[in-house]
């Protein structure tokens, strides 16, 4: 099967780590990191990466999310705002709605909010 640019997104070297156990609390957590934040453990507040958010199966986001792309196999309660691509993993548990270009869903991953597409890149 060949890898399309969407896939190629998550494939970014890991720039910054929220370890499996933190909790971070703040009303806006901002990575100004190109590259990508891997969250093991949970954030309590907004998020925003100008490159790939990685949301582990342990990771947990009660807040809105604004990141280039991401990939969620956690847990995540508020919106989430991507410029290219979402990717839901079979163990996603998102409320709230969804803007993004390109929409991934594996089997499993559980989705209650709307969904609205635009064209990859663009402000939303």
């Amino acid at each position: 099967m060949a890898r399309n640019r969407s896939q190629d997104e998550f494939t970014r070297p890991i720039g910054t780590v929220i370890g499996k156990g933190f909790t971070i609390h703040a009303a806006r957590f901002t990575c100004t990191d190109t590259e990508s934040m891997q969250v093991d453990g949970t954030v309590l507040g907004d998020v925003e990466i100008d490159g790939v958010l990685n949301l582990s199966e342990s990771g947990r986001i009660d807040g809105n999310v604004i990141c280039g792309s991401t990939r969620i196999a956690g847990r995540v309660s508020g919106n989430i705002h991507c410029r290219n691509a979402l990717h839901l993993a079979a163990t996603a548990d998102v409320t709230g709605d969804i803007a993004t270009a390109t929409l991934i869903i594996d089997d499993g991953a559980i989705f209650m909010g709307l969904c609205q597409t635009h064209v990859e890149g663009d402000d939303y």
